[in-house]
């Protein structure tokens, strides 16, 4: 998975990479040369005041390779918070900069979504304005929840046609889940949500001027061409900013003048690796504090973030720790955010992160908590397997292995289904004892 480029800055519990849209071509091109699957998502106010209530999509903007910032607000609220987004990157101008990019380097493009009318008049606008761009193919699902669309004809016209770039439009927050519930079927380097940018490029919504859009009044103007679709979202996104970002405004502004520059030690304990952090976790040090924990999550190391002495937290650090929280579950790794005092406690709840990371008040419950390993399968020889029962390995044959397969799954499904015991007063049922391998192992059923 390719790493987007610059800093990230945390708005209400969401990621936001510090990006222009320059940047954003470059890393679309790093993606498309990596192959497999990168979600990009244009993230808005509403895409903020969804996912304070929204685990779910909390969690698929964290797993998210690129998260922009589609809307002033943002940018706005970045300002505030001390760690100043670069531009605003929006859905509807990175579209038609894909499509340029697409016709030049002979990409493939999808266009998946939105009404027939706006999908036909998208590939009008894109052929009429770069000829040679390859649209691979379109498709406009009927308007049906998550749950009831066909997802594997979808799935089927998708991989037939083969594309680089997949636009998806059913809108937020359906289109990013809908993309991170396939993740590991669609084989697309580049799948972003695109939003109502099919709307804008056929031409049946117009854009408010530039003018509106750099003074952030780009939510009036779409206001005012459909009041009854727009009104009360934008009444509520208006609400729920005044609701929760003064709480991480104020939380971080209190912190300010603890600033010092960070240093941080590291240190083995078990399966754990334990990181001190001591003055600041912001700034340039950043990506190399991030590299750290990311080779030890990967190498299948636990990790815990000893906070105790640490004496800020920018809204830059919180970013990465978002997507170490993503890299940790990927993995099967736990992270762990310990010591951290009260002040700290309030910019990880004021950042609507409380509870999205597991915390201990000391580093010793942090270790004490993690999860003991389960028995596994370290390697597999030519005659034998070995499997890890406690500290010892035991070897198993192979000959021998689809029988243990037979009698585990077996056994499983006895547990998952347990067959009612009957008790026979005149004789006395003994357990039956299989040998599974000479080794002595034994699986009683």
């Amino acid at each position: 998975m390719s790493q987007s480029r610059g800093r990230r800055v945390a708005i209400l519990g969401v990621a936001i990479d510090d990006l222009t849209m320059d940047q954003v071509l470059d890393a679309v091109e790093v993606q498309i040369a990596e192959g497999g699957f990168h979600q990009i998502a244009t993230a808005n106010v509403d895409f903020l005041i969804n996912s304070v209530s929204d685990e779910e999509l909390r969690e698929v903007l964290g797993r998210c390779d690129i998260v922009l910032a589609d809307g002033m607000p943002l940018v706005w609220a970045s300002r505030l918070l001390g760690v100043r987004l670069k531009e605003r990157v929006a859905g509807a101008d990175l579209v038609p900069r894909l499509t340029k990019l697409a016709a030049e380097r002979g990409y493939r493009i999808f266009l998946l979504g939105a009404s027939e009318e706006s999908s036909a008049g998208t590939v009008v606008w894109m052929q009429r304005n770069y000829p040679e761009v390859c649209i691979a193919g379109r498709l406009c699902p009927s308007h049906r929840p998550l749950e009831e669309m066909d997802h594997e004809e979808i799935l089927a016209r998708i991989e037939e046609a083969q594309p680089d770039i997949l636009m998806v439009a059913f809108g937020n927050p359906k289109q990013e889940k809908w993309l991170a519930m396939h993740r590991h079927r669609l084989q697309v380097p580049v799948c972003i949500g695109v939003g109502g940018s099919f709307d804008f490029l056929s031409g049946r919504i117009r854009r408010a001027p530039l003018w509106m859009q750099s003074h952030g009044l780009e939510w009036l103007y779409r206001t005012l061409q459909e009041p009854s679709r727009l009104a009360r979202r934008y009444l509520n996104n208006a609400a729920g900013l005044l609701i929760y970002l003064p709480g991480q405004l104020i939380a971080s502004g209190i912190q300010a003048r603890r600033r010092s520059l960070p240093e941080f030690t590291k240190e083995t304990i078990g399966a754990a690796k334990v990181l001190h952090i001591q003055g600041g976790l912001t700034g340039p040090l950043l990506p190399q504090f991030e590299a750290e924990v990311q080779r030890d999550l990967v190498a299948g190391s636990h990790v815990v973030l000893d906070f105790t002495e640490t004496a800020y937290i920018g809204a830059d650090a919180l970013g990465t720790l978002i997507h170490l929280l993503s890299a940790a579950r990927r993995w099967k790794r736990e992270l762990w955010l310990a010591g951290l005092q009260p002040f700290l406690l309030r910019v990880v709840r004021g950042a609507r992160l409380g509870l999205s990371f597991r915390m201990a008040p000391h580093v010793a419950e942090a270790l004490r908590r993690i999860e003991p390993e389960l028995p596994g399968v370290p390697f597999l020889g030519e005659d034998c397997a070995f499997f890890r029962i406690g500290d010892q390995l035991v070897p198993i044959p192979t000959r021998e292995m689809p029988e243990v397969y037979h009698q585990i799954r077996t056994l499983l499904q006895q547990r998952m289904n347990p067959a009612p015991v009957i008790t026979m007063p005149s004789e006395t049922v003994e357990p039956r004892t299989t040998a599974v391998a000479a080794s002595g192992l034994r699986v009683r059923m």
